[in-house]
């Protein structure tokens, strides 16, 4: 028996590290040091992070951040951050992100976040569609599960969208603001 740890191999680091998608209306490429600053404005909006996380102070924002503009290593619960821009005005409008949730059982797990001023304009959705479609005709992972706060039914829908079904309900799972958040779990099954 080995006792050695999965590995990604570098075709799928490749990938990921070069992405540059486009699809009717945005383009979606590797998060670089220029995305940082936009990042750090998006994490600090109290609107936009209100279902992902508590605040953190700028200085860790910006640590984490610059971390991930680095390249992908691979690593199993590594985030790669993919940057989200209006194909005509190049304009930065949120993230989709990428992570390996098991490399042994060929598991990601995939997210998105869109500034406010963005919501409600089928971005999300379409970023999240281009992005999954590069996943399977590319990665072909076994599996992509997806996880948000349950009453958040904009993520919720997206995940549906995506052909994804709901396949857990995780009771107060996630403390926001001082409160508990119940979280629903979504995946799809790609071969």
């Amino acid at each position: 028996m080995s006792d050695k740890t999965p590995q990604i191999n570098d075709k799928v680091i490749n990938i990921i590290n070069n992405i540059n998608l486009k699809s009717e209306r945005l383009s979606i490429t590797k998060f670089t040091e220029g995305d940082v600053e936009f990042n750090i404005k998006h994490e600090m909006n109290p609107e936009i992070m209100r279902y992902i996380r508590n605040p953190l102070p700028i200085e860790e924002i910006r640590k984490r951040t610059l971390a991930r503009a680095k390249n992908w290593l691979g690593e199993e619960h590594e985030w790669a951050l993919m940057a989200v821009r209006l194909k005509k005005s190049t304009e930065y409008i949120g993230m989709v992100c990428f992570s390996y949730e098991s490399i042994e059982n060929d598991t990601v797990e995939m997210g998105w976040r869109l500034g406010v001023e963005h919501h409600g304009k089928g971005y999300a959705t379409e970023a999240a569609k281009c992005f999954l479609d590069h996943i399977k005709s590319e990665i072909k992972p076994h599996k992509v599960t997806a996880y948000c706060v349950a009453e958040n039914t904009a993520s919720s829908n997206i995940m549906k969208k995506l052909g994804m079904q709901q396949e857990g309900y995780l009771r107060e799972f996630s403390k926001l603001r001082g409160k508990w958040f119940d979280e629903a779990v979504y995946g799809v099954i790609l071969n």
